[in-house]
């Protein structure tokens, strides 16, 4: 009987995402605690703590993911094409000269043997 390798991957996102769950809720319990330090470590405000240190950091979490995206969104600057290149572009956006009618009659007789 054959057996399949199990997918590792899976594992990695679950334990990745265990890990940053324990980064997040330490980071929550040391806001907490800053907030308690500050009201002067009077007790009886722990939820109050604990709710204002998540709003906190998931603003600021929000403000940070935000401001990612936006520099993906980011279009890149543009950069020197060379002179060749720029000379190309300009000429192909000049209007086309026009012949004048004496030009264009003397190129037909030519054309007719005339």
């Amino acid at each position: 009987m054959k057996v399949a390798p199990k997918n590792s991957k899976a594992k990695t996102t679950n334990a990745n995402s265990e890990e940053s769950a324990v980064d997040l809720e330490e980071q929550i319990r040391r806001r907490a605690y800053e907030l308690y330090e500050r009201r002067g470590r009077e007790a009886g405000h722990e939820t109050e703590d604990w709710l204002q240190a998540e709003a906190e950091l998931a603003s600021e979490r929000t403000v940070q993911l935000a401001g990612e995206t936006v520099k993906k969104n980011r279009k890149s600057p543009v950069t020197s094409m060379g002179k060749t290149k720029a000379k190309h572009i300009i000429k192909s956006r000049l209007p086309a000269q026009s012949k004048t009618v004496a030009e264009n009659k003397k190129e037909e007789a030519a054309r007719n043997g005339h």
